[in-house]
């Protein structure tokens, strides 16, 4: 057996890919002892290779966390553009999402367009899927259920039943803050005896909270 004097490298590693980049070049370096059964002898061989292959075996660990790391609460704030009756609405739009899972989250929606004198609000609630394959862009759909209510330019009111159908693409802009990049949405309003569905259209930015 060949005694070399084998040098520690990176002792304050504090990841998984550098404990591997330090196995690795220490296996380049120097002679590591392994016993290998040889007529009852030892040998001294060299096993890069093996350290190779944890190496990006942690690499691959790591990276696949970071990918799928979902978080735990997403508030969207965003404007909001709304046709109804051929008028043009525009407004805001604001959502809260707690994740299940990484694939379904339960949302709450509130938005608010306005017209002239006249104005409609929604608040909703229901399931949102989200497809997460990629780290970067994440397509986003719901169905949510609630109540609408209406203001005419006389200044009567009236509400009823409201649905949701629509879906989005998100763009991670870091860990922290994510662009709903465009969100289109089906709005079926049930009010004064009337079933109407209107489109809307609209984009925001989602803070991310806590993630699992």
């Amino acid at each position: 057996m060949e005694n070399d004097k084998v040098e520690i490298v990176n002792r304050s590693v504090s990841s998984p890919v550098n404990v591997g980049i330090g196995l690795w070049i220490s296996a380049i370096r120097f002679r590591l002892p392994v016993c290998v059964p040889n007529s009852g002898a030892l040998r001294v061989t060299r096993i890069p290779t093996l350290l190779t292959l944890a190496f990006a075996l942690c690499v691959v660990t790591q990276v696949w966390s970071q990918e799928h790391e979902v978080p735990q609460v997403e508030l969207l704030g965003g404007y909001s553009y709304l046709r109804s009756s051929d008028t043009n609405f525009n407004g805001w739009k604001a959502s809260l999402v707690g994740n299940v899972k990484s694939w379904v989250g339960i949302a709450a929606d509130f938005d608010g367009h306005y017209a002239g004198g006249e104005s409609e609000h929604s608040i909703t609630f229901g399931p949102e899927f989200c497809l997460r394959k990629s780290r970067k862009w994440t397509p986003v759909g719901y169905a949510l259920f609630g109540v609408a209510f209406e203001k005419s330019e006389s200044g009567e009111t009236d509400h009823g039943f409201a649905t949701e159908l629509g879906g989005g693409l998100d763009y991670e802009i870091s860990h922290r803050w994510t662009l709903r990049a465009f969100d289109v949405t089906a709005s079926i309003t049930h009010v004064g005896g009337e079933t109407h569905v209107n489109p809307k259209v609209g984009f925001g930015v989602i803070l991310n909270l806590g993630h699992k």
